[in-house]
């Protein structure tokens, strides 16, 4: 079977067993829990516990990009050194990626949307992450992990392609496209600040954050919910005519992920956010609800 949206934890824990009896090595497991705040958190975690044969991915290292004035907290990646590191991290087209975080989060959704810009499709994203996992009684380790040796990803068609702030800038008068802004509703209405240097949102932009994506234990809401949900925010709209946003394209990579999961495919990301929009003061801004 193979997964592209969701695997849930005994799913994933029977996969895991089935590859041990076979001895094939077609399942590759990456622990990609991160930290806004604090960026080591992830891998603090990974040290203690994490799931049997999990490999560490530092999330600011791999998945991030390299960050400077007007890119953004959490640019992509060059394309080409992504491809590099996802080898290093043993991913084939022909292997399973598993990807999780501590769930109720967009670290992982993050992932999973650039491994689909470099045509990959057999990634998902265990439901619930890492706390699901534990939740189960599934079992845990604090011995590390080393990546297979033979990865090897050929170029490939992207299946998701980031939106440059100039759609963004142009969307202004367009209108063409409905930006869906992640965050928490107080930063989006410009109150309480504290990650950004200007408070506010992109003018014309919707707020649906990130976390009503998750029911209470950090699972997914069933895909008819969320169905139901964005098609009432979409109020007409084609899924192709959503840009997702957020402070930095992580949350935002979470409303992406479960319009997927609920069969509304086509909406795009704006990688930059909120964190690049404000780095030109050219850029307007709005306040409010």
């Amino acid at each position: 079977m193979i997964f592209t949206t969701l695997i849930e934890p005994r799913e994933l824990h029977a996969f895991m067993l089935n590859q041990k009896v076979s001895g094939n090595r077609n399942i590759i497991i990456l622990d990609c829990s991160c930290s806004i705040p604090d960026p080591e958190l992830g891998i603090k975690l990974y040290a203690k516990e994490h799931i049997p044969g999990a490999v560490l991915v530092d999330f600011d290292r791999y998945v991030t990009g390299k960050v400077a004035q007007g890119t953004g907290r959490h640019p992509m990646p060059g394309r080409e050194t992504f491809r590099q590191s996802m080898e290093y991290f043993g991913i084939r087209p022909d292997r399973q990626v598993v990807l999780y975080d501590q769930g109720g989060l967009g670290f992982a959704t993050r992932f999973w949307y650039e491994l689909r810009w470099l045509g990959l499709e057999n990634v998902c994203v265990l439901d619930g992450g890492f706390t699901a996992w534990k939740e189960e009684k599934l079992p845990v380790t604090d011995k590390p992990t080393e990546p297979l040796e033979d990865g090897k990803i050929p170029e490939l068609a992207p299946l998701e392609v980031p939106v440059p702030m100039k759609t963004v800038q142009d969307n202004l008068k367009t209108k063409e496209f409905l930006e869906v802004d992640a965050r928490p509703a107080l930063r989006f209405q410009g109150i309480g600040e504290t990650i950004d240097h200007k408070a506010g949102h992109i003018p014309g932009a919707v707020n649906r954050p990130g976390s009503e994506n998750f029911l209470p234990d950090g699972r997914f809401k069933p895909a008819p919910v969320l169905r139901e949900e964005f098609l009432k925010l979409l109020d007409g709209r084609t899924p192709d005519k959503v840009i997702n946003s957020c402070g930095s394209g992580v949350n935002a990579s979470a409303n992406l992920f479960a319009m997927d999961l609920s069969g509304l495919y086509g909406s795009k990301l704006y990688v930059g956010s909120w964190s690049q929009w404000i780095d030109d003061d050219a850029n307007p801004v709005a306040t409010g609800k």
